[in-house]
């Protein structure tokens, strides 16, 4: 099972996801700028409120109380978008971030693979030598 998930990790074409992971967060970066500059604009608030009357409302005061409705909406739905492009720019970083440790034990596994091998090289010469092999060891 674990080595299914070491062909997988090895497949993975890290020079890639590691150069990307910046265009990735600077995007993401954007994206939050970008909604949060139009939420801004947007989210101006409603002054538009109806009066309570005692005669049944006309045409034109239940289109204003749709409209006002309808304004909410747009804003709620305008807050949601700032939070879900927060939460994007989050998970960019992290990402990022990620990439990076990734990157990190990806080259420590590679000098340790480097480091074992060499050893055990050591450890075979080493015990050729001491078993009395002569001609390959110097």
């Amino acid at each position: 099972m674990a080595i299914g998930w070491l062909k997988v990790i090895q497949s993975v074409p890290w020079s890639d996801v590691i150069s990307n992971a910046p265009k990735v967060a600077e995007g993401a970066k954007g994206l939050w700028d970008r909604v949060a500059k139009k939420a801004g604009i947007d989210a101006a608030p409603d002054t538009a409120s109806p009066t309570p009357d005692i005669t049944p409302p006309t045409e034109l005061e239940q289109l204003q109380a749709e409209l006002a409705h309808v304004s909410q909406a747009q804003q709620q739905l305008a807050s949601q978008l700032v939070s879900a492009t927060e939460l994007l720019n989050t998970l960019a970083q992290q990402n990022q971030t990620l990439v990076q440790r990734v990157d990190r034990l990806h080259n420590r596994m590679r000098w340790l693979q480097i480091i074992g091998f060499l050893g055990a090289i050591a450890l075979i010469a080493l015990w050729l030598k001491t078993a009395g092999v002569t001609g390959l060891v110097a």
